[in-house]
């Protein structure tokens, strides 16, 4: 067993106030505190141990804002000599940190640390609704706040295509075109890889939503099931108002044999990988795929030694369907399953921190079954690509980890352009009526160039045309004009 060998030895998880009861509204760093001496207690090593932890790394918290989320964990365990860091945004966070945390081990920096993540929006909005005093932490306090570069470029805030639910279908609707789906064909795979993640969080005792759902539930719009941005209704989006907490436990084997923490306690961590896509999504050079995700899956698989057939457990990321479609395309592996967690939609996504109850999912599964496992983490808007695999075996090469090199390659957008245009994809956003509200189109131009544009919610042709179940309107064409300084997009055939 090489020096180099890093183990998970416990892992932690809970789901608060599923009742949404304000007498049972616990915040954030309660709820984290707790998962992580559930952490402890797995490993079978007691509460008390984690004191001794070097270093702590906190999942940036959404819900709740702390002057330093890491060190108020720290602070809570009385772990005043730990090295802290609080992650950014994005859900690809929690395998990024696990893979610093990782590295610190490995070189011999840190002996037993601490990944952890935690969120109450559930039980914020309770408050919010009661118009009630809030009797959390105030340091600061009240609900976080991100800067205007997370949600997007000043090109995208400028065209309004900001957000996950507006961008995200820009990706779906791509890769159904070039895969040759229907619409149909297309929201049915979508369906059934959601009904599989649903009966997958009914045996999760963190999961928020832990009812198995038919495909037909939820591919079927309705009033409980409303369009949110073509194609995906309300069951395809990620649920973020949930109250969940996990914890991961990792050490050195030397520092587990101290411990007295059994071999079957423990998951080897092999490898881990992360790239990125460019952050401005209309210079992405495709909507269909992501260099990004393919080269940190590639490179996580090749640090482990293994091929894609060769991996027993998966967890995709699955904000939104195209997610898991995409990653499950370029490892060749659609046809068996892809979450062991849930899913965002089922099992819950707690803003930033899915993935570390990914990893607490994968680790419990190894334990039961032995073999590999690989979790992918996505975040943005497929822009950051974090992947780990994991065993219940050492490898005498010990944790490898590779991280991006290069810039991401890139398109020429033009962002004056008015004339003929090409749908390269699209999205149009639904109003609480259930009407189309308002359109975003990619358009290609000549010599592939690209720009993005809005289609007017008056014109109610084109926004038919774009929602149509029987028909696809990428590639077809039309034409960007512009009056009062606002560009808009129209299909050829709109009055």
């Amino acid at each position: 067993m090489s020096a180099r060998d890093v183990v998970i030895i416990g892992v932690g998880q809970l789901r608060n106030n599923r009742e949404r009861d304000l007498a049972q509204a616990a915040e954030p760093l309660d709820l984290i505190e707790r998962a992580a001496r559930a952490s402890a207690d797995d490993a079978g090593i007691g509460a008390d141990h984690l004191a001794r932890v070097d270093a702590v790394a906190a999942v940036q918290i959404v819900s709740w804002s702390y002057a330093d989320d890491a060190k108020a964990v720290a602070d809570r365990l009385g772990a005043t000599g730990a090295r802290c860091v609080t992650s950014g945004a994005g859900g690809h966070q929690p395998v990024e940190m696990l893979t610093r945390l990782a590295e610190q081990v490995a070189a011999g920096d840190a002996d037993l640390a601490l990944l952890c993540g935690g969120e109450a929006q559930s039980s914020l909005e309770l408050f919010q609704r009661a118009e009630a005093d809030i009797p959390w932490s105030r340091e600061p306090g009240g609900p976080g706040k991100f800067s205007r570069e997370v949600g997007g470029t000043e090109r995208m805030w400028d065209l309004g295509l900001v957000g996950p639910i507006r961008i995200y279908p820009l990706f779906e609707n791509r890769l159904r075109y070039e895969l040759g789906q229907s619409f149909a064909q297309a929201q049915q795979w979508s369906a059934r890889m959601y009904s599989e993640f649903s009966a997958v969080a009914a045996r999760n005792d963190a999961a928020w939503h832990p009812t198995p759902r038919t495909p037909d539930e939820i591919a079927t719009v309705g009033p409980k099931n409303r369009m949110i941005c073509f194609p995906y209704p309300l069951l395809m989006n990620a649920t973020a108002k949930v109250d969940q907490a996990a914890a991961i436990l990792v050490a050195s084997a030397e520092e587990a044999d101290r411990l007295g923490v059994p071999e079957s306690k423990r998951i080897h961590l092999w490898s881990a990988a992360s790239d990125r896509d460019c952050e401005d999504v209309l210079e992405r050079p495709a909507f269909g795929a992501s260099a990004g995700m393919a080269k940190a899956l590639d490179q996580a698989l090749d640090g482990a030694g293994l091929a894609a057939g060769d991996v027993d457990v998966l967890d995709l990321y699955s904000c939104f369907p195209v997610v898991p479609k995409l990653a499950a395309l370029h490892l060749k592996v659609t046809d068996r399953a892809l979450s062991a967690t849930g899913g965002l939609t089922s099992f819950g996504g707690a803003h930033n921190n899915y993935s570390s109850h990914a990893l607490v999912a994968v680790t419990r599964e190894l334990r039961r079954t032995g073999g590999t496992g690989l979790v992918y983490a996505n975040g943005e808007y497929v822009t950051r690509h974090s992947v780990v695999v994991l065993s219940g075996r050492a490898r005498p090469e010990g944790f490898v980890s590779a991280a991006a090199t290069g810039e991401p390659e890139t398109v020429t957008v033009l962002d004056d352009y008015t004339g003929e245009a090409v749908v390269e994809t699209f999205t149009v956003e639904y109003d609480r009526e259930a009407n189309p509200a308002r359109g975003y189109v990619v358009a290609s131009l000549s010599g592939g160039r690209r720009t993005g544009v809005r289609v007017s919610k008056k014109d109610t042709y084109t926004l038919g045309e774009l929602v149509r179940e029987d028909t696809e309107p990428i590639g077809r064409r039309g034409r960007i004009t512009e009056s009062g300084g606002r560009r808009t997009f129209a299909l050829e055939g709109s009055a």
